[in-house]
């Protein structure tokens, strides 16, 4: 079993390696629906049996606006469900919170935009509120960015809010539990080789620029490929680290999510 994590779905070259290709997420979704892959949504992946290797999920990260122009069309004709996590400060803003848009900017979805997605199929859960770490948060503001985040998204959509994915892939045995009392149901990350102690949090494959479907194949069928992949992902998460110390120095004392 497998869940896959996307980011940006350009056309076009951007900075850094979070952006994959609109005709390369086709041919990848293809090329493993012909090799027997089943793609369920969260709640029956979740329900599914664990030892059947043959069954994914998709996932994207940051709720970016081309996950409507461009993912969406593709996973629709493929009959592929996705689950989309949102930090709420940003929809319908600029990516500002990730210091290489100012080369490649780069809008989150709106609210009418989660809204149409949501009641056609795709499910939606937080990525916090302003894309924070939240690793290390005071307990004041980590309770803040999971209960505002969750309970801005179920407001624009109608629905419970079930699922989590931590920025940048940190978490912690505090930001779980605070998690579970906040209502979630799971959360997901992105850190290979972080594990979690009561199994609330669940691992992911990053998918990125420079993975092909060979290598996407690697990630999910075990033996020493996955390891070299594993130890892969490990490497890129780790670049994140740069990020969330230049948000920690522009505010040493982070401000409060409204």
């Amino acid at each position: 079993m497998a869940v896959l994590a996307f980011h940006k779905i350009e056309p076009s070259l951007t900075v850094g390696i979070n952006n994959y290709n609109p005709r390369r997420l086709e041919k990848l979704l293809v090329t493993l629906k012909e090799t027997g892959y089943c793609f369920l949504d969260m709640e029956q992946y979740l329900a599914a049996d664990v030892h059947d290797r043959a069954i994914a999920t998709v996932t994207f990260d940051d709720g970016y606006e081309s996950f409507y122009t461009r993912a969406f069309p593709i996973l629709q004709s493929l009959e592929v469900p996705a689950t989309v996590f949102v930090p709420t400060d940003f929809i319908g803003l600029p990516d500002s919170w990730d210091y290489a848009s100012a080369f490649n900017p780069a809008r989150h979805l709106s609210r009418e935009q989660i809204r149409e997605l949501s009641d056609k199929g795709i499910t939606f859960g937080s990525h916090g509120v302003s894309h924070r770490c939240l690793a290390g948060l005071s307990p004041r503001l980590l309770k803040l960015e999971l209960e505002r985040s969750k309970k801005k998204l179920e407001d624009i959509t109608g629905r419970r809010m079930m699922f989590l994915s931590y920025p940048f892939g940190r978490f912690t045995p505090e930001v779980e539990a605070q998690a579970l009392e906040s209502g979630y149901e799971r959360g997901f990350s992105l850190a290979s080789y972080r594990t979690s102690r009561f199994g609330f949090t669940v691992s992911r494959l990053g998918v990125y620029t420079i993975d092909t479907p060979l290598a996407v194949a690697a990630k999910i069928n075990g033996g020493i490929l996955s390891r070299m992949e594993k130890f892969k992902g490990a490497i890129i998460n780790a670049y994140a680290s740069g990020t969330i110390l230049l948000h920690r120095l522009r505010a040493q004392q982070p401000p409060e999510p409204h």
